[in-house]
């Protein structure tokens, strides 16, 4: 029996005589419906009638688009038969006057025997070669960045067909209603159990605008498993409303109970922006009580905390993005001096005439001119560089209204002197997948050091102006306790960092933290050896120089591990401590805790160019709900 007899067998009671479409249609869709005829008139000429289950679908204007639509939802099997039909032009003839054509009839003349055998033999829906072959599909679409009406596209169909003639196409409909929610829900719940295991997350948090002026607030998190650095990206999602402090804090806390890691974060990364900053100091305030005050006064309205249990809900610590706050040293200091900001200014123009004329193309050949972008970090940098690597006779060619003069050349090597320590922290900084939080303080002292140092024979207003701007901008990332201690935790710099007194201070930081990851002190008691020993009259002189052993071994551990020469600079500080869990665990711990901090936004920031990449013009009616679930499996895909 064949398909069509399979999907029309009992229909005959529903349908009773069905017609052709009077005028000659050459879609094979028109195989599988008609119309009814009163008095030798069709009725209802806007709603053709399926011939396998009866039912009246809408197709204005002679429109087949939701017949086509039916039968892929409805009855697969007639679907793909439809598809495999290679001469629909004469399956669907004229009107005969007064020539009724029942179902069965229809298909037993008109169905070639070719397509019939094709169709018995398609792929089930949850054949495992189906479900692999479409899962593949989806990963193709989503992490190639491409519309969704690929899955319509008829070379596509045809190149898959091709491949393979059992596989059955899924829909432009199944894809955004089924699979890609689908495949949005699997990855969800992948983050859940990646994060499920880590004791401390870090998040990247920052605001965006498309094109079309529509808000998206993105989130990223940051942390080490298993002694190996994970980036997740969180949520893309649509703002609506205005961009306040108190909707942004209600956005993010929304996430966090999506993935429930509320009391996991332990550090914040923003931009410098006022709602962004007010929106996580808006915490509700956690008051201290002793417990014993609160029994004697039950009136109190003072929420009491047990510091051991509920340390988790105090607000995590925030931190402006340190490379975003370097480029605002290096931006405000080239705008300070009048005569490098007109230089650059001319510069700008010979790029983008270089860019404009085909001329020029030709003549710079393999010389490119890098074009420059506001919102890359270090692009200024980039572009005197390839201005520089021009020679001049080749510049002199380009016939351009912009000359540089040789003066000018010898003010663009010195500013890329000066701007080079500058790029190469950006550089480091902004890295993926290594450590960053622990190259913020180094890199500081670094460049407060080597601007010290630099002299500019033609403006060195300049060099004083960085120095100022360092101090002004820089300096407060020093006070970050969070950086100081991952710099400290970093094998590779230890205590090298550090100057004079702070060798003590932050040794004793370190040894504080951890003792409070001892198990004994967060148990609440004290070994056997904290009790003063009771000696003889004898020896009363004697003062007991013994303490807690969990504070002991906090302290040796702290010492044998600064007292260890410091690792290469190439060398990877998580690789050690992977290597030296058991010899110091709660050193191992904290190390995991603060090197996972970024030292950027770079994370969030690469989400926004995905999504920039999906908001094209021939996509601007692709839905809230489809963007987010496209750019969440776009950017946690493993195959980037």
């Amino acid at each position: 029996m064949s398909a069509w007899s399979e999907e029309t067998e009992g229909a005959s009671d529903v349908i009773e005589e069905l017609h052709p479409p009077q005028k000659r249609i050459l879609s094979a869709v028109w195989t599988y419906f008609g119309f009814r005829k009163r008095d030798g008139v069709i009725v209802k000429s806007d709603s053709p009638i399926c011939r396998a289950c009866g039912k009246a679908v809408p197709a204005k204007t002679g429109n087949t688009s939701n017949l086509r639509h039916h039968l892929r939802k409805h009855h697969p099997s007639l679907y793909a038969a439809m598809l495999n039909m290679k001469h629909p032009e004469l399956l669907v003839k004229s009107e005969p006057i007064d020539d009724p054509v029942t179902p069965n009839q229809t298909v037993i003349e008109t169905m070639p025997a070719e397509a019939e055998a094709e169709t018995s033999s398609k792929w089930e829906p949850m054949d495992t070669r189906q479900v692999a072959l479409t899962d593949s599909i989806v990963t193709y679409i989503v992490n190639g960045l491409l519309p969704l009406s690929t899955v319509e596209n008829k070379d596509f169909i045809a190149v898959l067909q091709l491949a393979e003639p059992l596989f059955i196409m899924p829909s432009r409909r199944d894809l955004t209603q089924n699979l890609i929610p689908q495949r949005t829900t699997s990855v969800k719940y992948h983050l859940i159990n990646q994060m499920h295991n880590a004791y401390n997350i870090c998040l990247t948090v920052d605001l965006w605008s498309n094109r079309s002026m529509r808000s998206f607030f993105g989130m990223t998190g940051n942390f080490i498993s298993n002694f190996t650095l994970q980036n997740v990206t969180l949520s893309c999602q649509r703002f609506k409303g205005r961009l306040t402090a108190e909707n942004i804090c209600g956005m993010y806390e929304d996430i966090l109970s999506t993935y429930d890691i509320k009391n996991k974060v332990s550090f914040i990364v923003t931009d410098s922006a006022s709602n962004l900053i007010k929106a996580f100091n808006l915490f509700p305030p956690v008051t201290l009580i002793d417990v014993e005050e609160d029994e004697q006064d039950d009136t109190s309205d003072l929420h009491v905390v047990n510091i051991d249990e509920e340390i988790m809900y105090f607000p995590p610590e925030r931190s402006p993005c340190f490379v975003y706050t370097l480029q605002l040293v290096v931006r405000d200091a080239l705008d300070q001096v009048g005569s490098i900001k007109n230089l650059l200014d001319k510069i700008q123009k010979l790029v983008s005439f270089c860019h404009k004329s085909p001329v020029a193309t030709e003549i710079l050949g393999d010389y490119k001119i890098y074009p420059g972008n506001a919102a890359h970090w270090n692009s200024q940098l980039k572009v005197l560089k390839s201005v520089l690597n021009i020679p001049s006779y080749v510049l002199a060619q380009l016939e351009c209204p912009v000359q540089l003069s040789p003066t000018e050349f010898k003010i663009i090597q010195e500013l890329c002197v000066v701007l080079e320590p500058f790029g190469e922290v950006t550089d480091r900084c902004q890295a993926e997948k290594v450590v960053t939080s622990s190259l913020v303080i180094p890199c500081v002292r670094g460049l407060r050091h080597a601007v010290k140092n630099m002299k500019m024979t033609g403006n060195n207003n300049l060099v004083s102006i960085l120095q100022s701007l360092v101090e002004k901008h820089l300096a407060k990332f020093e006070d970050i306790q969070c950086f100081q201690m991952a710099s400290t935790l970093d094998p590779r710099f230890k205590l090298d960092w550090c100057t004079g007194e702070e060798v003590n201070t932050i040794k004793d930081l370190l040894i504080g933290k951890v003792e409070c990851l001892s198990p004994k002190f967060n148990a609440g008691y004290s070994d056997w050896t904290a009790q003063p020993v009771k000696r003889p009259k004898l020896f009363s002189y004697m003062e007991s120089q013994t303490s807690p052993s969990d504070i002991a071994k906090a302290t040796r551990d702290v010492i044998v591990y600064l007292s260890q020469p410091c690792l290469a600079e190439d060398a990877d500080p998580l690789a050690y401590w992977k290597g030296n869990q058991t010899s110091f665990p709660e050193l191992a711990r904290l190390a995991c805790k603060y090197l996972a901090i970024p030292a950027s936004s770079a994370p969030v920031e690469k989400i926004f160019r995905a999504a920039g990449s999906i908001f094209k013009s021939e996509r601007g009616n692709l839905n809230d709900k489809t963007f987010e679930d496209l750019l969440l499996i776009k950017c946690n895909s493993t195959e980037q």
